[in-house]
């Protein structure tokens, strides 16, 4: 990791912090450790040499069985990362019932475990809130909209779910009913011959309805009351008769846009696998340069800045020793109000 990146995880009791302490891992990118919920939370974690203050960050959700790490190699997105300036982020799902990893579309956990995770990134890197986004494949694209319906703090300000889809949440019987608190830019791409989630729509056993691809679309173009803007379809430069229809429309007040990428005759894949394939396009640089046009008109998102206006009054090792703290040591800030943040400074 590049010089002076420090993980904080904030906890509210220094009983807590001593004996309840994560495991952090040291090399490039990862895998590091977070603690949530007393659970030891994988992730990846990639950032640009002397990435300046008020940066994106992008989370980007694996899909079902995979990982941070496979989900980092196959987008690439570390490539984009360097080459624009913003951080990137590859969150590990918990093993599920099935024995696979499955991020938790139908409860808290997961939304809560990244936003505690942003907040221990943002202590020290001081991201942009308002350019805080999501992307994700198949499960992690269902996530991804998780994020955007059922998110309490309004962390995210954009996502791309690609090759996934929204489930109903009114209609599947769903112990909780979502619906997003602010308005939310939305990136949609999914694969007409998709085998997986049909564009359609369909029925999942044992979790319930997902709405067809247009009629998601058409959700969050009416709820961020966007209009169209245009309509074209992207040259088939390989000649392999996928053709992605694009379409876009926009909130010219509020700068919020709504797009969708329709790949006729796309399969169940991201498009295209890394930036070495030979697809019409590839899907990781499309959703950085819808990402990197969020947020520039848009007001504040009303966060709640982590750490801000707090002084330290005390920074302590785990034996609970007052130190200066130094390169490769976990330490503790333990603020007047109470909260600690537990950190460890690499070199």
């Amino acid at each position: 990791m590049e010089r002076g990146q420090l993980f904080g995880l904030k906890m509210n009791r220094i009983l807590l912090i001593l004996f309840c302490l994560p495991m952090i891992g040291f090399g490039q990118n990862g895998p590091f450790y977070f603690t949530h919920n007393n659970i030891q939370r994988e992730f990846y974690f990639h950032v640009p040499n002397n990435l300046p203050a008020n940066s994106p960050i992008v989370y980007v959700l694996h899909g079902w069985g995979g990982s941070g790490s496979s989900i980092m190699t196959s987008t690439a997105f570390n490539i984009l990362s360097d080459q624009n300036n913003f951080a990137v982020c590859y969150p590990t799902a918990l093993i599920g019932n099935s024995g696979m990893t499955e991020w938790d579309v139908e409860g808290f956990s997961d939304i809560d475990f990244i936003k505690e995770l942003n907040d221990s990134l943002y202590s020290e890197f001081q991201f942009d809130l308002n350019k805080v986004f999501a992307t994700g494949f198949s499960y992690g694209a269902e996530m991804s909209y998780h994020l955007a319906n059922c998110q309490t703090t309004n962390m995210i300000a954009a996502i791309a779910p690609l090759g996934g889809g929204m489930w109903d949440f009114i209609n599947n019987g769903w112990p909780i009913i979502c619906s997003p608190s602010i308005n939310i830019s939305v990136f949609i791409l999914n694969g007409t011959s998709d085998n997986e989630f049909n564009y359609n729509g369909g029925y999942y056993p044992g979790v319930g309805y997902y709405l067809s691809v247009d009629s998601a679309f058409s959700f969050w173009a009416d709820y961020n009351s966007c209009s169209f803007s245009t309509n074209y379809t992207l040259l088939d430069i390989n000649n392999d008769n996928v053709f992605t229809e694009v379409t876009k429309y926009n909130n010219t007040n509020t700068g919020d846009q709504v797009w969708l990428y329709k790949v006729n005759n796309g399969l169940h894949e991201w498009f295209d696998i890394a930036p070495w394939g030979n697809d019409d396009f590839w899907a990781s640089e499309e959703i950085w340069n819808f990402f990197n046009q969020i947020g520039e008109n848009t007001t504040s998102l009303d966060h709640q800045e982590p750490f801000l206006d707090k002084n330290i009054i005390r920074i302590i090792n785990i034996l609970g020793q007052e130190i200066q703290p130094f390169t490769n040591q976990v330490f503790f800030e333990i603020y007047e109000d109470g909260t600690v943040n537990k950190k460890v400074m690499i070199k």
